[in-house]
């Protein structure tokens, strides 16, 4: 079994090839703003902490990767998160941390959108899943796990010249494998310190993706894509295109709807706006209508001892 230290350094393989990636995406956007977008920059960090915090609802605070705002405002315009993933179980945590920035958009009207670049064990499934939970984050995947292993193995080969070993995506998604594990740590440490993980981080934006539409695009491409779409001047007379209403109720219930009418959201509110008996109706819990929907639920007796 893997110990602890086992553990530690496989996180910090991870933590590595993370920040490599991180690194060049930054690195990439601050060049692509100063380029075409001279008007836009990435704001420093606050107080010496190396990212930015941003105000959520409820007064928690969240820390982003990468926030673009105008040369002379300190006001959010757009929302970045660069993520690295070894393996699908932690898909829950960097997602729900994705889908936060959603709710950050709350709290910054300013703010046109967000995305979040991804490399690494992101599924097809998982990367739609995010997109459509989360309010139209744009998902973009620059690398997987496959194609960075396969980028890193030609210089570990070549640093462990007594024998080296392979790095298959498919077991590292369930495990490092143990008796490598120091090895390789060591290895990434001197290759970042080289200099040389960081040069071959930006060969990741050159992988090449199949879009929706059929056509071959690479990572850096993707980005560009996402940023203009994110930066694309306003327009003079800006439309509505969604409602959104929540009514919360003294019971601690909520009421949810979206609306593309403004017609139909005026009628939902005057409809619940004084109709206690209308609201009563929603949040009251529905009996089951057929016994038969009631199999595999237990009841426990009134005598029945614990």
């Amino acid at each position: 079994m893997a110990t602890d230290n086992q553990h530690g350094k496989a996180s910090h393989i991870g933590q590595i090839i993370g920040e490599a990636f991180e690194n060049v995406v930054i690195r990439f956007i601050r060049s692509y703003l100063k380029k075409n977008y001279p008007e836009y920059v990435i704001l420093g960090p606050v107080e010496g902490k190396k990212l930015l915090t941003l105000d959520m609802p409820g007064g928690i605070k969240r820390q982003l990767d990468t926030v673009v705002a105008p040369a002379d405002s300190d006001d959010p315009v757009a929302l970045l998160e660069t993520k690295w993933l070894k393996d699908g179980r932690h898909w829950n945590d960097k997602g729900a941390w994705i889908l936060q920035l959603h709710e950050v958009r709350r709290n910054y009207p300013t703010v046109r959108g967000a995305a979040a670049i991804l490399a690494g064990f992101w599924n097809e499934g998982f990367r739609v899943l995010l997109k459509n939970e989360g309010g139209g984050i744009e998902m973009v995947l620059v690398a997987t796990d496959d194609e960075v292993y396969r980028s890193i193995q030609p210089f570990l080969d070549n640093a462990m010249r007594n024998g080296g070993f392979v790095l298959d995506a498919k077991q590292i998604r369930t495990r490092f494998p143990a008796k490598h594990v120091e090895e390789l740590d060591n290895f990434l440490i001197q290759f970042r310190d080289s200099g040389e993980l960081s040069k071959l981080a930006k060969t990741w934006l050159y992988f090449e993706r199949l879009t929706e539409s059929g056509h071959k695009e690479n990572g850096k491409m993707l980005i560009q894509q996402a940023l203009d779409k994110l930066l694309k001047p306003l327009p003079n007379n800006p439309k509505i295109e969604k409602f959104e209403i929540t009514l919360e109720i003294e019971t601690g219930n909520l009421i949810y709807k979206r609306f593309t009418d403004i017609e139909e959201l005026l009628e939902f509110i005057n409809n619940n706006a004084k109709n206690p008996g209308g609201i009563l109706e929603v949040i009251t819990p529905k009996k089951r209508k057929h016994i038969s929907e009631q199999i595999g639920f237990y009841q426990i007796e009134d005598d029945e001892e614990w």
